[in-house]
């Protein structure tokens, strides 16, 4: 199996893992921190950024890069994700889904891609990892 192809499955199977610790973050009824409410709501936010941020990535490296427009599919897949986040939430009890939470989630999907371009993992693993 060619590196590239190491790679990409790599990357499929982290962001498979990853979407499935979203959906099980979502499932948990009264997700807090324990912290002032206003706290509790910026870091929140703050991790709808990253988790979001961290799947887009690893969606990114999981594609072949010889098909130009990609990064519009991984966008695209990314932001549908989001959206289903959160109908999902909307059905846990005492959590809501919110328009304004896929906003939030989708500037965590332009970091990702943003920190895709600039650090591709090819610039992060070493080839020797998948020999």
């Amino acid at each position: 199996m060619k590196y590239e192809h190491k790679e990409q499955l790599f990357f499929l199977l982290l962001a498979a893992l990853w979407g499935c610790l979203i959906f099980y973050l979502s499932s948990i009824p009264d997700l807090s921190s324990g912290l002032p409410s206003m706290y509790d709501f910026i870091l929140r936010k703050m991790a709808h950024v990253s988790v979001f941020m961290i799947l887009t990535y690893f969606l990114a490296g999981s594609l072949s890069k010889n098909s130009r427009p990609y990064l519009f599919f991984v966008i695209i897949v990314a932001v549908i994700y989001a959206f289903i986040d959160e109908l999902h939430q909307a059905d846990v009890i005492t959590r809501h889904g919110s328009p304004v939470d896929i906003v939030i989630d989708s500037i965590g999907v332009y970091l990702g891609i943003r920190i895709y371009q600039y650090k591709p993992p090819s610039k992060i693993l070493r080839k020797k990892f998948f020999k």
